[in-house]
């Protein structure tokens, strides 16, 4: 579909306000961010003008955008308010990603999740982590293997990872009860 920047704000404009306004108390921010939201469309549309799902696109923007203004304003966004940013179809890479793999990461057993992050997130080798933890190598090793098993079944449990046309990974959370 074509890029009718003007068709597209008047049509979507209060919705995406309000979807705003739910994870932005102050009204002057919420406003900001409805802005900058505004301004990516338009510049956007300016080099591309074509967009296939129009409203998830909108969404999709608008949901990176508050991200944005928590991570540059250094708030901590309540654990209530990341719970309530959607995960929606996306046709570009999914930062969101990161934050369900930590959340789901907390969600495991200690013994499985502390051995997984040292290795897989902080690289570190996994005879140091043995040291670490008081464990033999090969507990470590299948300490991690088992923790990435758990990790894969719990992101094939609460939605579906699709690799995504122009970059990297999407993520779209499918069951409610795993937003908690």
């Amino acid at each position: 579909m074509k890029c009718d920047i003007y068709t597209i704000w008047e049509t979507y404009q209060k919705d995406l306000k309000a979807y705003i306004r739910k994870r932005v108390s102050n009204q002057e921010d919420a406003n900001d961010i409805l802005q900058s939201v505004l301004i990516k469309v338009i510049t956007y549309c300016e080099k591309k003008n074509n967009v296939t799902y129009i409203k998830a696109w909108l969404y999709t923007i608008t949901q990176n955008t508050i991200i944005d203004y928590y991570k540059k304003s250094k708030q901590t966004a309540s654990h209530s308010r990341l719970e309530n940013l959607e995960i929606l179809n996306q046709q570009e890479y999914d930062e969101n990603i990161f934050v369900w793999l930590h959340n789901f990461l907390d969600s495991l057993p200690k013994k499985y999740a502390l051995p997984l992050s040292l290795s897989d997130i902080k690289g570190i080798p996994h005879k140091k982590i043995a040291e670490q933890l008081g464990l033999t190598v090969t507990a470590t090793k299948s300490r991690i293997q088992r923790a990435r098993k758990m990790l894969k079944e719990k992101f094939e449990e609460c939605g579906k990872v699709e690799a995504s046309e122009h970059q990297l990974l999407s993520y779209n959370i499918t069951k409610t009860c795993c937003l908690k």
